[in-house]
């Protein structure tokens, strides 16, 4: 009994770090996730918290740090007069718990061969693509909404503010004749930010903007968008293969074929793929 403090990995089987503190040691308990150590002291108040520089450093490697054979002696940090001394006494306990050789590895490392990489959103956000139709029926009011038994006696007495008819029960008829005309033309007529930026995409074969475009998406507006390219009318076949849902669906597949072999947001495109299968699957 030393009065040292040893940090061992199990699996490894070997001491990885050891500390000398000038303060004995009376309680230590290590956090769930193995990132912060608190330890009590004798005769000192309050609790001490030590950071696991493995999991918080940019050095990957456990043997950069110190082996546990030299044993590094820190001071507990005392409440001083003037804040020059703190941050000297800071400075010496961060400079002795790291190694002088410790390797300086860049903070972003490039995909590497045979490995995915993560896109790094929150788990609930591509979780919630999964899990859309439950969480609809989970949002689903109890009770419908009911309709008002009489309406306001105000809506008869006016067509509108400026007093012109905006419906004419005379127009309905053409209406209904060119609806199906109206269907074939939705993506022609107005083409939305998603479709944009998936078409100049796959021109330029570059799909960096068209990720970070859907990566920033919710996921109701996500499954909004890839309901929008559902086959209309599947005994049309006035233009065959340049309708335009079949081409932004062939230009969505190309995308998915791409970051598939880029293998780049592994776990949002495995979300988003099984989303789009459940919607165009059955086509």
């Amino acid at each position: 009994m030393d009065g040292s403090l040893r940090i061992w990995d199990v699996i490894l089987a070997r001491q990885i770090d050891a500390i000398q503190i000038n303060v004995p040691i009376t309680a230590l308990s290590l956090s769930p996730n193995m990132d912060i150590l608190a330890t009590a002291h004798v005769d000192q108040n309050g609790l001490y918290l030590w950071v696991n520089q493995t999991m918080f450093s940019s050095t990957s490697t456990v043997d950069s740090y110190a082996s546990g054979k030299e044993v590094v002696s820190v001071k507990l940090p005392s409440i001083s007069s003037t804040e020059h001394s703190q941050v000297e006494q800071l400075d010496e306990v961060v400079n002795a718990s790291q190694p002088k050789d410790a390797p300086h590895v860049p903070s972003q490392v490039n995909q590497i061969p045979d490995l995915v990489t993560l896109s790094l959103l929150p788990k609930s956000q591509w979780q919630s693509l999964i899990n859309l139709d439950i969480i609809k029926i989970r949002n689903k009011p109890i009770e419908p909404p009911k309709k008002p038994e009489k309406a306001p006696f105000f809506l008869p007495s006016v067509p509108s503010l400026s007093g012109e008819i905006l419906f004419e029960p005379g127009k309905l008829s053409v209406e209904e004749r060119d609806g199906k005309q109206m269907k074939k033309t939705r993506l022609d007529s107005t083409s939305s930010r998603f479709l944009h930026l998936l078409q100049s995409s796959n021109v330029s074969d570059n799909y960096g903007a068209f990720t970070d475009y859907i990566k920033g998406l919710s996921p109701s507006t996500l499954d909004m968008e890839l309901r929008m390219l559902q086959i209309i009318d599947d005994n049309d076949d006035e233009q065959g293969e340049n309708r335009p849902e079949l081409v932004s669906i062939k230009q969505l597949m190309d995308y998915f074929i791409h970051e598939l072999s880029c293998r780049n947001n592994f776990e949002f495109l495995q979300a988003v793929i099984r989303l789009f299968l459940k919607i165009h699957g059955d086509w």
